[in-house]
Parts: structure tokens; sequence; C-alpha cells
């Protein structure tokens, strides 16, 4: 059995923090739920965003209403191994370049 990595696309539920107009960088906190299921004739895990807020007081995370954020998701085993339904939470950043990365920071029941 193998686990295809996948794309995410998440679709802004709301605007996640006031507008600052001078950062482009971004702290978010992202929260979805393991789905496994098949693809392709293979086994997959994927993970739905649900929600995308600021990761604390003090972080940027402007997300515009219907605008989509791309990005790849680190490839975990705690992920992968997680129950179907199983809440997980991710650390978003971007830099003022436009690099971004994603950091698994809780998995869960």
């Amino acid at each position: 059995m193998s686990i295809t990595k996948q794309l995410f696309v998440v679709t802004a539920l709301a605007v996640a923090a006031p507008a600052l107009s001078v950062a482009a960088e971004k702290d978010c906190l992202l929260k979805g739920t393991v789905v496994h299921g098949e693809q392709a004739g293979q086994e997959a895990t994927m993970v739905k965003i649900h929600s995308v807020s600021r990761y604390d007081e003090e972080a940027r995370c402007r997300v515009r209403d219907g605008r989509k954020m791309e990005f790849k998701l680190p490839s975990d085993q705690r992920v992968q191994e997680a129950p179907s339904g199983s809440e997980v939470h991710y650390r978003y950043r971007t830099d003022g370049q436009g690099d971004d990365s994603a950091e698994l920071i809780h998995v869960g029941a």
C-alpha cells in the first residue's frame, strides 16, 4: 500500500485578521481533518482544511474570502496513521519573498 502526496488547495473561509498594509508575511494556524480513501486505485491520505486563523495574537494572517492558497503539506507518519476524522493543526508561514512552510503541530482524535 502506498501513500500518495497531495497538493492542498484551501479556499479561505473568512478574513482571518484585520488588514495590515505593510508586511506580506503570513503566520497562520490551519485546522483540518484527516481523510483516508482511495485515489487512482491506491490508498491515499489527505487533509481537508476547514479553517484559517492567526497563529497567535501578534501573527499576521491576511486571507481574503474566496481566494485560494496553494501549498504542499509535509508528509508525516502521524497523519498517515491517524484515523479518518482526526483533527490536525498546521502552522503555515510565508516570508516577504513568498517562500512558504507548513509545520504539523497537532494530531488528535
